[in-house]
């Protein structure tokens, strides 16, 4: 009977979640679109309209949320194909970080260069590398200091 509860509550969890993510869509995607509609409308109008003022930080945004979504969904698919054991503080997965930034962090702290890094260089020499934040350079210091 305890089994079944646990199971139940499982679904019922993830039920939620599936839920949550459909008011999500329903409400976020259209939101956007309107947003995006706005603010081009309106600085057109005002006669004061610059793309890099107004349109970079949107698409930016965009392209950030998109690249956290697929670390967040790929994660596993990506520790597998790169043989990240599942006890390794740096592993692909986390919502808030880029795919680039971890595999960054994979090759400074982990000396574990893949050919994703390689393919990278496309957006920049030290793309990956670059991705890293302070504060993630930070948090890796200590953990390798440990």
């Amino acid at each position: 009977m305890q089994k079944i509860k646990i199971h139940l509550f499982g679904f019922y969890s993830l039920f939620k979640e599936i839920l949550l993510v459909l008011v999500g869509l329903l409400v976020f995607i259209p939101l956007s679109f309107l947003g995006v509609i706005y603010t081009i409308s309106k600085h057109i109008l005002l006669l004061d309209y610059s793309v890099k003022r107004q349109i970079q930080p949107i698409l930016r945004n965009f392209i950030l949320s998109v690249d956290g979504f697929a670390n967040a969904t790929a994660g596993e698919l990506l520790n597998d194909v790169f043989k990240i054991k599942q006890e390794s503080k740096l592993r692909y997965g986390k919502w808030y970080q880029t795919i680039s930034a971890v595999t960054g962090l994979l090759k400074v702290y982990a000396n574990k260069d893949t050919w994703l890094r390689k393919m990278l260089k496309i957006l920049g020499k030290n793309h990956c590398e670059e991705a890293i934040t302070e504060m993630e350079h930070e948090y890796y210091i200590k953990e390798k200091n440990r």
